[in-house]
């Protein structure tokens, strides 16, 4: 492998800005999967909250495959674009198509075939074409550099663009859903986000490439009987999976019962664009701070940080009930602590590519990433069944005109206490993520391998 770089691996605005469009793509996705499905299936199809959260839970086990799947397929690719970067073109017009897919539950079938159609929509647009995009995208920040500050820079980006796209969602789809309906809303984000990741594959560049058959070297070409032992080998892909699955359960899982809360707790479901937008504004603000923050203290320790700040966020969520204020502090505290915990674990997942290559002799981009898909997905479809099944135990009928007490009990537990339960729980993954310790020396090794200057 040799690699295509200069300025100590510094990589142009413009590509770091192509990176993060392609992010927020992927987030607009992200956010209608995991904040508004949901509510679209039990709300407007009808189908039982418990066999939503059911059905999340069941494509997880696609999930497993389809990923390291589609990390064997990015490390076997060999194109002039190189290995990541097709697939956010191939992908992105079939989640597009997709996803409208997965809103168009036709109103004419019947309960058990509206319940069959849901689960295959949505294992087609989960475990197949957003994993195509997940994978490769997540890989390609470890193929455009091996500078592990320039890394973070671009996560921070990533992540603020990445909330813009949030944002997009949170704020209008309500309002597109009441004037165009589920299925025409559909189209517009999907159309919104495939131009967008389309934009981060014809704007960055891969940089590390396939060395000469003659030079020896494994990477690229090493084959998946190799590279899975290699893996399973890299004490820091099990950390990081759990750490993803964590981070994405707590976002996904009560930000699915934002509709709920403000719709049952508080009779005002105007709020949900103004409580959601509390909670991804101090996203984008910290992420202009996030590099600085690692580089003064360290990976882990902002983990940690963040980790500790995203329990307390949602324990006064929790406690808040129906007091707005409360509500709102805990979203604030929850959006920075969030917005540290995101870039900082996009970052690490590059430096577990390069950990992985330095322990084992075989770099796998394709695979390693696999861990940072299957994690968001096992924690983007875990987070919703679980809040699914707590305000299904309470009693709530999506149909009824009125839920009870116990029902709006529950939908207050899933949407606070339930994520501070997950956030303390990251705390645990956060105290043995400590590769910043090797990275110098990591890096340092893997230059000379790659030949940088």
């Amino acid at each position: 492998m040799d690699y295509q770089g200069k300025d100590n691996g510094a990589v142009p605005v413009r590509e770091k800005i192509s990176y993060g469009l392609a992010s927020g793509g992927g987030n607009i996705i992200t956010q209608i999967l995991g904040r508004f499905l949901t509510s679209y299936l039990t709300d407007s199809v009808g189908i039982a909250a418990a066999a939503v959260g059911t059905m999340m839970l069941v494509a997880r086990f696609f999930d497993g495959a389809s990923d390291i799947i589609m990390g064997g397929i990015i490390d076997k690719t060999k194109t002039r674009w190189g290995k990541a970067r097709p697939w956010l073109l191939i992908s992105a017009p079939f989640t597009l198509v997709s996803l409208i897919l997965t809103f168009s539950v036709p109103a004419s079938m019947s309960d058990a075939a509206k319940l069959v159609y849901a689960y295959l929509t949505y294992i087609f647009l989960n475990c197949i074409c957003f994993t195509a995009y997940m994978v490769s995208h997540t890989a390609l920040l470890s193929r455009m550099t091996l500078n592990g500050q320039e890394r973070q820079k671009m996560a921070s980006i990533n992540q603020i663009l990445n909330q813009a796209g949030g944002l997009a969602v949170t704020t209008f789809m309500v309002v597109l859903v009441a004037k165009f309906g589920w299925q025409m809303t559909a189209v517009i984000y999907g159309v919104i986000a495939t131009m967008l990741i389309w934009i981060g594959f014809w704007g960055t560049r891969e940089r590390l490439l396939d060395a000469a058959p003659e030079e020896g070297k494994k990477a690229g070409t090493v084959p998946l009987k190799e590279a899975l032992p290699a893996m399973m080998r890299n004490k820091y892909f099990f950390l990081l999976t759990a750490l993803f699955i964590l981070i994405l359960a707590q976002a996904a899982g009560p930000g699915s019962m934002t509709y709920y809360y403000c719709n049952v707790c508080l009779n005002n479901l105007g709020l949900l664009s103004f409580i959601s937008a509390c909670g991804i504004v101090p996203v984008v603000i910290i992420n202009f701070f996030v590099p600085a923050l690692t580089k003064r203290f360290g990976r882990r320790n902002c983990l940690l940080a963040g980790a500790f700040g995203n329990t307390l966020g949602f324990f006064l969520i929790g406690i808040g009930g129906n007091v707005l204020p409360v509500i709102i502090a805990g979203f604030i505290i929850k959006g920075l602590a969030s917005g540290v915990l995101f870039a900082c674990a996009f970052a690490l997942a590059a430096d577990v590519v390069d950990y992985g290559e330095w322990k084992t002799g075989i770099r796998s981009e394709g695979l390693i990433n696999s861990c940072v898909s299957f994690g968001q997905k096992v924690g983007l479809g875990l987070g919703p069944a679980i809040a699914s099944w707590i305000i299904a135990a309470g009693g709530y009928d999506g149909l009824a005109a009125v839920q009870t007490e116990t029902a709006k009990h529950a939908i207050v537990f899933a949407f606070g206490y339930f994520g501070a339960i997950l956030s303390a729980l990251m705390l645990l993954a956060a105290f043995f993520m400590n590769i910043d310790k090797e990275a110098p020396t990591m890096r340092e090794e893997l230059e000379k391998k790659h030949h940088l200057a």
